[in-house]
Parts: C-alpha cells; sequence; structure tokens
C-alpha cells in the first residue's frame, strides 16, 4: 500500500509585492513535493498583486486567496494564513523571496525522519546594494542539533527566520501559537521560540542544502536606521534566544554574555558610520548601551574610520 504523502501549506503574506509576487509562486508551483497548498494572504495591497494573485487561483487548484479586511501587518496577516491552513506541516514564505525546486520535498522528508523542526541553508541576495549572493550553511554539516546551543544557531543560520523551518500545524493550533501582532521587530523569532517551549523540542535537525533564496531589495536596515535602535532590538532577539538556551544549556548566560559585547561591538561600528548623527550623538548613542565608553575610545573609533576611509580612496 502507498503511503499518502502528507499535505504541506505554504503562507505567502502578500503586500505590494507586484515586482516579485511571480518569480515566488512560480518556484512554489515547481516544487517537487505533490501535494502542498499555496496560501496567498493579501494585506490591503496598493498595487497589482491583488490581480495576480486571482489569476494564480484561477490558473492552479490548489492556490488560494485570502483578503485582509484591512492593511494589519504582516503578523496578523500570517496568523490568519494559519487559520485558513489545512496541512499537516506549514512553512512561511516572504513574497519577494523564492525557493528551490525540492525546498518542500527536503524539509518535509526531514521532519518526518527526526521527528522535530528542520532547518535548511539559505542564500542571501542583497540586490539593494548590489551585493553578490551570500550561501549561509551550517558548518556541522546534516545534524541533530540541541536548542541549548541555540546562540551559535543564531549566529550560523539565522535562527530569527521563519522561511528556513517546517512547523507541524497541529502543534501550532494546539498550543494557540500566534505571531505577536503587538511586535514590530522580533515576530519571527518569537513565534519559534514560542513553537520550541510550548512542544518541548529540544533538537532541531540541521542541514546544508541551501534551498530557500532571501532577498533584501530596499533600505529597510540601512545604517542610518539600525543606528537608532538597533542594539535594543537585537538585544530583545538576543534575550529570547537566551530563554530558549537556558532550558538546555547550563552555561547559556556566557553565551549571552559573549554575544552581547558582539552586537555591543557591532552597534559601535554602525553608529561611528552613521552620516545623520553628529559626534556628540555618537557618543551619546554609545553610552547609552556602553556607560564605560570614554572619550579615548571614541577618539580610537574615529581614528579606525580615517583609516578605513584613506584605504577605501588608495583602492
Amino acid at each position: 500500500m502507498v503511503k499518502q504523502m502528507k499535505l504541506v501549506s505554504i503562507v505567502v503574506a502578500v503586500y505590494n509585492a507586484e515586482k516579485t509576487l511571480k518569480k515566488c509562486v512560480d518556484s512554489l508551483l515547481l516544487q517537487t513535493y505533490g501535494n502542498i497548498e499555496i496560501i496567498l494572504v493579501n494585506d490591503c495591497s496598493t498595487d497589482s498583486s491583488m490581480s495576480i494573485c486571482r489569476q494564480y487561483c484561477c490558473d492552479n487548484d490548489n492556490v488560494h486567496l485570502i483578503c485582509n479586511d484591512s492593511n494589519s501587518g504582516v503578523s496578523f496577516t500570517r496568523n490568519v494564513g494559519i487559520k485558513n491552513a489545512s496541512g499537516d506541516y506549514i512553512c512561511f514564505v516572504d513574497s519577494d523571496d523564492y525557493a528551490e525546486p525540492n525546498y518542500i520535498e527536503l524539509l518535509c522528508n526531514y521532519a518526518e525522519k527526526y521527528n522535530t523542526v528542520p532547518i535548511c541553508g539559505f542564500v542571501y541576495h542583497n540586490e539593494f546594494e548590489h551585493q553578490k549572493p551570500y550561501t549561509y550553511a551550517w558548518s556541522g554539516g546534516n545534524e541533530l542539533v540541541s536548542l541549548g546551543e541555540a546562540f551559535r544557531l543564531n549566529q550560523e543560520l539565522y535562527l530569527t527566520a521563519l522561511w528556513n523551518k517546517m512547523f507541524v500545524r497541529s502543534l501550532i493550533v494546539d498550543n494557540n501559537i500566534k505571531f505577536d501582532t503587538s511586535l514590530s521587530i522580533g515576530e519571527d523569532l518569537r513565534f519559534s521560540v514560542d513553537y520550541f517551549l510550548a512542544n518541548h523540542i529540544e533538537k532541531v535537525y540541521v542541514f546544508t542544502d541551501a534551498l530557500y533564496h532571501y532577498t533584501k531589495l530596499n533600505d529597510d536596515s540601512l545604517m542610518s536606521n539600525y543606528a537608532e535602535n538597533g542594539y535594543e532590538r537585537e538585544r530583545c532577539s538576543l534575550d529570547m534566544i537566551k530563554k530558549l538556551a537556558e532550558q538546555y544549556n547550563d552555561n547559556s548566560e556566557q553565551a549571552y554574555q559573549e554575544s552581547l559585547q558582539v552586537l555591543k561591538k557591532s552597534i559601535v561600528y554602525v553608529i561611528m558610520h552613521s552620516s545623520k548623527l553628529n559626534n556628540r550623538e555618537k557618543k551619546d548613542k554609545i553610552r547609552s548601551f556602553e556607560p564605560s565608553f570614554s572619550n579615548l575610545d571614541f577618539f580610537n573609533e574615529r581614528i579606525k574610520l580615517l583609516r578605513e576611509k584613506i584605504v577605501s580612496k588608495c583602492r
């Protein structure tokens, strides 16, 4: 007797994605896994996204369109997708991204084999800054990894993302796990952490295949914006990761403190490169999270910045 393939629901939150939506949905329709449903949730787009969604629904029986009554944000939109999904498994794909043909097949195979959340590698495309694509893959190869190593997972594989994972839909519904609509940042990580903790998941299966293509198209994370609230935003994420890691790792505090130091150095770098802040504002920003930052420290950072500019001009 042939084993029936489990249904996988793919939720795509759509908002003003007319330039990328076709490439996204086409990549999902070309999946090698044969039992999927694609749920397009339109969050009151003002471009042609709605008509694109309608056309896909007309042409494909496994594509469904849900429309929000008002523009409500990505968290609310994904919650609508969960409510309307009927699959055994569920994935979340962003409308400006796309997937490899075996994206669902491999995620589903590993979810079934190891009975946990599978996490794949991905390719980062920074098209806004015209950078070459960069592939993120787990350094340890294909393996089960304890969530006690959550900080390492975050560093190497972007633990905060949703789109490189597959979840069991019934475990989401039974535990009433939802995206927090009160959060403007960190909602993806909060969802994953809530899922892991509610279902007592100790290990995830990490594999190196880069199956997802994450695309940055705009300047929503440019240095000027990151300098403004980057530290608080990223510290909140580290706090959530710590909450997860400390369940399975007695040394999570050490990893947390090390990650905080790396974060502080990163934010100092970003602030020093900000063109929107004068020297006084830069010092005040840095001292808001690093009170011990002295005038000498600031002078040394300015010297580093000057050297960078000189080297850049000499190239």
